[in-house]
């Protein structure tokens, strides 16, 4: 089970305990879940500690994923 799966069942096995901030409960359980479904938009290779160099596509030694979390709009 990984950190995402922990959050998750840990946010639905506290609103049955906290009925009144279900709400807000719900609201963070619905994007623990979003999370979840998110795919790698890029990859880091730690060979390359000193430089910012990232690869769109997973290629070997790039197995770090990269993850968008929030879009930003201007």
């Amino acid at each position: 089970m990984n950190k995402i799966d922990l959050i998750i069942d840990a946010l639905q096995n506290c609103s049955a305990f906290q009925p009144k901030n279900y709400y807000e409960i719900d609201k963070a359980l619905a994007a623990a879940r979003e999370l979840k479904t998110l795919q790698p938009v890029a990859w880091w290779n730690p060979e390359y500690e000193s430089d910012f160099a990232i690869a769109l596509n997973k290629f070997q030694g790039w197995n770090v994923p990269l993850y968008a979390l929030d879009e930003v709009t201007k």
